[in-house]
């Protein structure tokens, strides 16, 4: 479960979450072409859950495509600024909760989105257990999370002569430091988790591939994510970027 610290965090009014969106256009704009592509996946499209949805920032890309869309976060200061869309959107409902403790009953929800949330939990496992109790069956999870073993991390491991991110031990995480727990979990070990509490992963992604302050300074922004668009879906094969997307359809 996020520590005190965690929700802290996210409740400090002194702390813009929308302003650390808005100069990271690249990485938002690289995360809905992913999401696009999954929704295009998805059949039922009745009730969707975005656990950690934080101030709403991808309501916009959900809301016109589901008949229900609850909004479920830690956070009170979050959920607050997300129910400001109401104005625009009224198919939203909000809760506050926890990943591991979900209000919902068993077998109710259609589709969930786990989105920029994996990375903060130091034990992911209730969490997910809590996604497919919740889950119908033939339903679908959409998740995100850190990628231990994208491309720089690899290049910085060949060149310290440090063998850590080719370890494919399913429980191998590596550590970020920072304001709030940060951890960058090894794409064998989501697949090993997804599988033993019955979602099959059935679509992977490779998104922000191209998140290299260098890179991001020398090429403008469209054709950053003209390049995106392209190499998702073969990036992925081999994990190349630092943000996986994976869509898992529950048994």
């Amino acid at each position: 479960m996020p520590t005190k610290k965690l929700v802290a965090f996210y409740d400090d009014p002194t702390y813009d979450y929308k302003k650390y969106w808005q100069e990271r256009q690249y990485e938002c704009k690289a995360e809905e072409i992913a999401l696009k592509a999954l929704f295009t996946l998805v059949s039922n499209r009745n009730k969707l859950v975005d656990i950690g949805a934080g101030f709403g920032r991808l309501v916009p890309l959900y809301a016109p495509l589901f008949q229900e869309c609850l909004l479920i976060d830690p956070s009170q200061r979050q959920l607050e600024e997300a129910k400001k869309l109401t104005k625009k959107y009224a198919n939203l409902t909000f809760k506050k909760a926890f990943a591991e403790k979900l209000p919902l009953e068993d077998k109710s929800v259609d589709v969930t989105l786990f989105i920029r949330t994996f990375h903060h939990l130091e034990k992911p496992e209730p969490a997910i257990k809590e996604i497919a109790r919740v889950l119908k069956p033939g339903g679908f999870l959409v998740l995100e999370f850190a990628n231990k073993i994208h491309l720089k991390s690899c290049l910085r491991a060949i060149f310290q002569l440090n063998p850590d991110c080719f370890n494919l031990k399913p429980e191998d995480i590596s550590r970020e430091e920072g304001d709030v727990p940060f951890l960058n979990y090894h794409p064998r070990f989501v697949e090993k988790l997804l599988l033993a509490n019955k979602l099959k992963p059935i679509k992977t992604l490779s998104v922000s591939n191209f998140r290299h302050p260098l890179v991001k300074k020398l090429l403008p922004l469209k054709t950053l994510l003209f390049l995106e668009a392209k190499v998702q879906e073969l990036a992925s094969k081999v994990h190349l970027g630092p943000s996986i997307f994976l869509l898992a359809q529950k048994a």
